[in-house]
């Protein structure tokens, strides 16, 4: 193994006292002082260039046996990255079990309960442990189940169709779809409902200056 670096090394003065012996020798099967030396600097040249290679092979394997055990060391942070994930876009929707319920029978359900602040209200409920109270609900599959009464209803007041905000009703339109096709919603369904919903957001109304007519929409879309 090399100690010092071959790069850095500087020709040496082959016309010196030092080299007087090894000029002899060449001298002496034939050739002058400056042969000699030039033959002396040409050895010395083909010397420096193996070490050269010798060196940069040295350091290349000392900076690989650094980098791993470094990954070594840090696996966490150079543990490699998929580069092909796909991260899903679908909202988490997590409403009351009694919505559930009618949604997988197709009842009626208000579309408060899929807004932001519907599902926010029943997430609250679904966590509350003040009332202990139990409620018989049957559920989608027809069995019946003792569930908590606080989780049955929603806290707060429950917004009606028609008086729902323009930004209330685009939150359900989104997460009213989602919620259907996990309940095993037929599509041709789903897909009306969308484009009903589509319909009614890029209806002329919806972008004009008049309140009441973008109210009526909503009162519309509540009596359908």
């Amino acid at each position: 193994m090399l100690t010092s670096n071959p790069h850095l090394a500087m020709l040496l003065d082959f016309t010196s006292e030092r080299f007087r012996q090894a000029r002899e020798q060449i001298i002496a099967n034939g050739g002058d002082h400056a042969t000699a030396t030039d033959q002396l600097a040409l050895i010395w040249t083909l010397n420096n260039d193996l070490e050269k290679q010798e060196w940069d092979h040295q350091i290349q394997q000392q900076q690989l046996a650094a980098a791993e055990h470094k990954r070594k060391k840090y696996q966490h942070k150079h543990a490699p990255i998929p580069q092909d994930t796909v991260i899903s876009s679908d909202p988490i929707i997590i409403p009351l079990p009694i919505t559930i319920c009618k949604l997988h029978k197709g009842d009626f359900v208000k579309l408060y309960y899929f807004t932001n602040k519907g599902l926010c209200n029943a997430e609250l409920s679904m966590c509350s442990a003040d009332d202990d109270t139990l409620a018989l609900l049957q559920m989608g599959d027809g069995l019946h189940s003792f569930i908590p009464l606080a989780a049955v209803q929603a806290k707060g007041t429950v917004t009606t169709d028609e008086d729902l905000s323009w930004e209330e009703f685009m939150e359900v339109a989104h997460q009213l779809a989602t919620a259907m096709r996990e309940n095993e919603w037929p599509e041709d369904r789903i897909d009306s409902h969308i484009k009903f919903w589509l319909a009614l957001k890029g209806h002329s109304w919806r972008h004009g200056h008049c309140e009441i007519s973008k109210q009526a929409l909503l009162t519309y879309q509540a009596c359908v």
